[in-house]
């Protein structure tokens, strides 16, 4: 069974994944074009290329640093709501009866 805890994680690993995703893509075209102006020796754009290193490495410490902090952050939401459920069974049915009852209104409400 999965816990509330889990969920969360899961669900910051993926957002996490596609940001990284997006994140390297974008570090990738930054590499490509560094490695196309390789060839190119003035000083303007040794100057450039240095200044994209360090861009890209600071980047990637920074992506690294905000996944974690995300997943720390998402894995103790999840921690405090499944303690909450856990300490608390009835006033959580309670709240999701309501929740449900409203959403039932709501809809019969939308269809008539």
């Amino acid at each position: 069974m999965h816990s509330i805890s889990d969920t969360a994680t899961d669900t910051a690993r993926s957002v996490h994944d596609v940001a990284n995703g997006q994140v390297k893509s974008f570090l990738d075209n930054v590499e490509d074009l560094t490695r196309a102006l390789k060839n190119v020796d003035t000083p303007d754009i040794a100057k450039v290329r240095a200044k994209v290193r360090i861009a890209l490495a600071a980047a990637q410490s920074a992506m690294a640093d905000t996944a974690t902090q995300l997943r720390g952050q998402a894995q103790q939401a999840g921690r405090r709501t499944d303690t909450f459920v856990r300490d608390n069974p009835w006033q959580v049915i309670g709240i999701a009866a309501i929740v449900g009852l409203a959403v039932g209104i709501f809809a019969s409400r939308r269809y008539d």
